[in-house]
C-alpha cells in the first residue's frame, strides 16, 4: 500500500514481477531488457545496485513477495498483519489507519528527547507497526513474514582522488535523469557547497533557465547570500531567484497552520511555513520537481571516530587528527581521553545513558564523538511518568541491542545517515502538501556508496571542510566556493522567531496534547517559553517537544 509518485513494472518469462516505485531512471522496455534472463528472485540487486535514483522494490515469484526501500533510509517500508494478511507500506501512518493501531505513548516519550539512540529512533509510533530498518527488506506471501539484509556499507576503499571522479559521476548521474525525468526542475541555492553543486549539474543539464531559489537570513554574520550571489553569477543556465527577507517567517511562526499529516514528529515539520517560502513562487516557473542539497552534510563529513578507529592500526596519523579535533573545539586532554578510553560495549553504554537521561547536557560538539554517540538527556519539563517511561525503554533496549557498524565510527557514520534521511523523508512529505515534490540526490544509494568507498582518513579530517566534495567538484563549481571557510545557520532567525512568538507558544501548551497524556509539566515550560533567553529553553529540546506537540495534532 502506498502513496506512490512514480512507477515502473515488468513481468518476464520465468515468473518474476518487479516493481520500481519513486525516481527511477527506467521505462517498462528498459526494465523487461534488465530483467529478462532473471529467474531469481534475490538477482534483482544486481541489477537495481547499478541504477541511481531512489525507489522502492518490490519483487513477486510463485507467490513470494520480496520489498525494500532504499539503503540509506529515504524510502522506508513498514508493514504489520491484519489476521493472516501481512501488508507492507511507504508510510507508518498509512498503516496505522488500516490496521486501526493505536498510539504507543513510550514511543512519543521516546521522541521527547534530544537524541533519539539506536535502535530505536526506527519505532514507529503505533503498536502493532513495524519498521523495516534501512538496508534489510521484509519476505512474505508463501513463507512466513520475516526481514533480511540485501545491502552492507562497501568494503573497498580507494584513494580520494578516484573516490573523487566515482562521486563527481554518481552525482552528475543522479542529477541528470531527474532533469531529464521532470522535464521542469528548480533547485536550492544557499551559496553552500551542496546546494551549488546540485544547481550546477542540474544547470548543465537543463535545456531551459533553471530557477535558483535563495532564502536569506536575518543574521548580520551569515554571508550565504553573498557567496549565492557570485555561484549564480558563474553558472551558465541559471535564473537567480532571492527572496526578500520580510517573505521569510520567523522560526515557531505559524505552527497551528502546520499540515500534515507526516509520519512521525522531527523538528522539521515546526519550520514547515519556511521550508515552504517561494514554492508558489517556482510553481509558477512550471517546475515540476525540486532539487535539494540535503543529506550533504550527513555523507559528506566523514566521522571522528574513524580516527579512533585508526588508534590501532596508524596511531601517529590518528594522534595528529585527535588533537587537531581537541584544538577546533577546545576540549581537554582529560576528557577526550576518557572517551578514547572507553571499552563499554554498545549495550552497556545504552544501559548507563538510561539512567543518565536527567543529567545536565553534554557541551556542543563534546569528545563525545569519538563514542557510541552523545548522551541523550530529557527535558526539564518532562514529568516523572515520562522519565520513567524513557528510562524502561532504554534499559529494555539495552538487552538485545547491538551497534548498528562494528566499529564506533561505522556505527555512528550509518546513525547519522539514518537520522539525516528521516529528517529529510518528512520534509519531502511535508512539501507534498505544497504540490512540488522534492528531490535530494546526495541521500541516493549510489552516491553514498561512492563517498563511503573513500579512504576514512582521507574524508574525515579536522584539517579542511568537504575535502571530497571539493575534489569531485574542482572546475564545475565556483573556485572561490572551494575556499569558503565559513557557513550560516539563521541562529539569529530562531533566537528572534523564540521572542516574538512566545505568547502564541505559552498558548500552545495551556492546551497541551502532551500535558493531557501526562508527558510534560505544561506550567514549566508555560513559564520558560515566557522566558525565551532561558537556556533551559533555548537549548533544552524545546524543537523536540513542539515537533511532537504539533504532531499529534495534525494525526
Amino acid at each position: 500500500m502506498g502513496d506512490w509518485d512514480h512507477s515502473v513494472h515488468a513481468r518476464n518469462g520465468h515468473g518474476l514481477f518487479v516493481a520500481l516505485i519513486g525516481h527511477t531512471p527506467v521505462g517498462e522496455q528498459e526494465l523487461k531488457a534488465h530483467i529478462a534472463g532473471l529467474g531469481d528472485i534475490d538477482a534483482l540487486d544486481r541489477v537495481t545496485a547499478r541504477m541511481p535514483g531512489d525507489f522502492h522494490v518490490v519483487v513477486e515469484a510463485h507467490g513470494e513477495i520480496h520489498a525494500r526501500g532504499t539503503a540509506t533510509g529515504l524510502r522506508r517500508l513498514f508493514y504489520g498483519t491484519d489476521g493472516e494478511v501481512t501488508i507492507a507500506a511507504n508510510r507508518a501512518d498509512t498503516l496505522a489507519r488500516i490496521l486501526d493501531a493505536p498510539l504507543d505513548e513510550d514511543v512519543i516519550a521516546l521522541r521527547l528527547l534530544d537524541f533519539v539512540p539506536h535502535p530505536l529512533g526506527d519505532v514507529p509510533m503505533w503498536r502493532g507497526v513495524q519498521a523495516v530498518v534501512p538496508g534489510d527488506l521484509v519476505q512474505f506471501g508463501r513463507v512466513r513474514t520475516r526481514t533480511a539484509r540485501w545491502w552492507e556499507p562497501p568494503h573497498i576503499h580507494v584513494p580520494l582522488p578516484v573516490g573523487a571522479e566515482a562521486l563527481r559521476e554518481a552525482l552528475d548521474e543522479a542529477v541528470r535523469f531527474r532533469v531529464d525525468l521532470a522535464g521542469t526542475v528548480s533547485c536550492d541555492l544557499s551559496g553552500g557547497l551542496d546546494s551549488t553543486t546540485v544547481c550546477a549539474l542540474a544547470a548543465h543539464s537543463s535545456s531551459d533557465k533553471l530557477p535558483a531559489l535563495t532564502m536569506p537570513s536575518r543574521d548580520p554574520g551569515d554571508d550565504d547570500v553573498h557567496w549565492a550571489r557570485l555561484a549564480a553569477s558563474e553558472i551558465d543556465g541559471l535564473e537567480h531567484l532571492l527572496l526578500g527577507i520580510e517573505e521569510i517567517p520567523l522560526f515557531y511562526s505559524g505552527l497551528l497552520d502546520v499540515s500534515g499529516p507526516v509520519d512521525e514528529p522531527l523538528p522539521t515539520i515546526i519550520d514547515q511555513p519556511r521550508q515552504l517560502v517561494g514554492h508558489d513562487l517556482l510553481l509558477g516557473r512550471g517546475s515540476q520537481l525540486h532539487l535539494t542539497g540535503m543529506g550533504g552534510d550527513h555523507v559528506l563529513w566523514g566521522h571522528p571516530a574513524h580516527h579512533r578507529d585508526l588508534l590501532t592500526s596508524r596511531p601517529l596519523k590518528a594522534l595528529r587528527s585527535i588533537r587537531g579535533y581537541r584544538a577546533q573545539n577546545r576540549w581537554s586532554l582529560r576528557e577526550t581521553l576518557a572517551v578514547l578510553a572507553d571499552r563499554r560495549p554498545y549495550g552497556q553504554w545504552l544501559a548507563d545513558a538510561a539512567g543518565d537521561v536527567t543529567g545536565p547536557r553534554p557541551a556542543p560538539h563534546s569528545p563525545d564523538v569519538f563514542g557510541w554517540d552523545i548522551p541523550p538527556r530529557l527535558p526539564v519539563w518532562a514529568t516523572p511518568d515520562a522519565v520513567r517511561s524513557v528510562r524502561q525503554s532504554l534499559r529494555e533496549a539495552a538487552r538485545t541491542a547491538e551497534p548498528r557498524g562494528t566499529t564506533h565510527a561505522l556505527h555512528n557514520e550509518l546513525h547519522t545517515l539514518h537520522h539525516g534521511t528521516r529528517a529529510t523523508r518528512i520534509l519531502h512529505q511535508v512539501a507534498e502538501h505544497s504540490g512540488l515534490p522534492l528531490a535530494s540526490p546526495f541521500l541516493d544509494d549510489r552516491v553514498v556508496e561512492a563517498c563511503w568507498s573513500v579512504r576514512s582518513e582521507e574524508r574525515a579530517t579536522p584539517w579542511e571542510f568537504k575535502p571530497l566534495l571539493k575534489a569531485a567538484m574542482r572546475g564545475h563549481i565556483p573556485d572561490a566556493l572551494l575556499r569558503r571557510s565559513t557557513k550560516g545557520e539563521a541562529s539569529a532567525d530562531a533566537a528572534n522567531g523564540l521572542r516574538e512568538n512566545r505568547g502564541r507558544l505559552a498558548g500552545l501548551w495551556r492546551e497541551s496534547r502532551l500535558a493531557k497524556l501526562g508527558l510534560i509539566d505544561a506550567e514549566r515550560i508555560t513559564d520558560l517559553t515566557l522566558q525565551p533567553s532561558a537556556p533551559e529553553l533555548r537549548h533544552g529540546g524545546l524543537d523536540a517537544t513542539l515537533a511532537c506537540e504539533i504532531w499529534l495534532r495534525t494525526i
